[in-house]
């Protein structure tokens, strides 16, 4: 905007003197000049509300693109979810009807050793003795890994009928059993009272049995061995409770196979088992929306903790 020359009168009036005609003319063009610097400071406001509009609309474009995706990858997502669901139920479905199937020739051949010991013992030297053995004793152990693996199909599949379950009644019940078993033993059982849960009996009796056990084969070397069942405050769980023991423990570096189907972190002539329990009880706690984590040293005892999330239906 171009500069405008002051006329030296403002609406007729006479300055009285050339000095107050100087000081007339300047206060003009002081109004001039803030007049054009409003001017250009509305026009830079326009341009910057003009440009401010179009961020707008590319923000909302922007937002309506990632909303379609989102919707797009939501949809993804649950039907990959659907697809696994399915993937597993039919893989659950085939090993329950392998291991199955596998009882009946397994049996066969259990009895066909057992006959071959009884009615053709004494026309077998000590080798074939030695082999006929083995074949009972793989036979043994594999019957023993079907009846785990039909166990962890169940576990999978059985519908859950909640309820309000003592687990320190449970933990107690477990205890004397194997102490009844074993009346040799000194082990000591440190149980906590009154903790009760929400839970299917029958599936939360399995994973106090597989944990106690586990405390209880663990400690079999360990004088003055102690089992400890209590519970925790839990912040993200209705109840946290836990099974320790001072037996042998695991190196935590293996922490990773601990819940894994037949992985096992002690050899078979060390401690026995088939290295399903823990993966049977990871799989019923996650049914109870919980979950299932483990402490411990080698040489210096474990803890299994388990939280269950579960409230009662109405």
């Amino acid at each position: 905007m171009g500069a405008v020359k002051p006329t030296g009168t403002v609406s007729g009036y006479e300055p009285n003197s050339a000095e107050e005609g100087q000081r007339l003319r300047d206060m003009q063009l002081a109004i001039l000049n803030i007049l054009e610097d409003a001017t250009t400071d509305r026009l830079r406001a326009e341009a910057a509300a003009k440009a401010s509009l179009n961020i707008l609309e590319d923000l909302s474009d922007a937002r309506a693109e990632i909303q379609m995706l989102n919707a797009d990858l939501e949809a993804r997502v649950e039907q990959r979810t659907a697809e696994l669901v399915v993937a597993n139920k039919n893989l659950e479905a085939f090993t329950y009807s392998v291991a199955h199937d596998l009882r009946s020739p397994l049996r066969a051949l259990s009895g066909y050793s057992e006959a071959l010991i009884e009615d053709y013992g004494d026309s077998l030297d000590e080798t074939g003795h030695w082999y006929a053995e083995r074949i009972q004793a793989a036979t043994e152990r594999m019957g023993a890994l079907i009846d785990d693996l039909l166990l962890l199909a169940h576990v999978s599949r059985a519908e859950m009928s909640l309820g309000r379950v003592d687990l320190s009644a449970e933990v107690a019940a477990i205890a004397g059993e194997l102490q009844a078993r074993e009346p040799g033993r000194r082990v000591r059982f440190a149980i906590e009272t009154g903790v009760w849960a929400t839970a299917d009996r029958m599936l939360i009796r399995s994973v106090l049995q597989n944990l106690v056990d586990n405390a209880w084969k663990f400690t079999a070397r360990r004088d003055g061995a102690t089992i400890e069942f209590a519970s925790t405050a839990a912040e993200d769980a209705e109840i946290c409770c836990y099974v320790r023991d001072n037996g042998a423990g695991f190196d935590p570096a293996f922490m990773g196979k601990l819940f894994q189907p037949f992985q096992r972190l002690h050899s078979v002539t060390e401690f026995p088992g088939s290295g399903i329990g823990l993966a049977s009880v990871q799989r019923i706690i996650e049914r109870h929306g919980g979950r299932v984590w483990a402490e411990g040293a080698v040489g210096d005892g474990a803890s299994f903790h388990f939280t269950l999330n579960v409230k009662e239906t109405p």
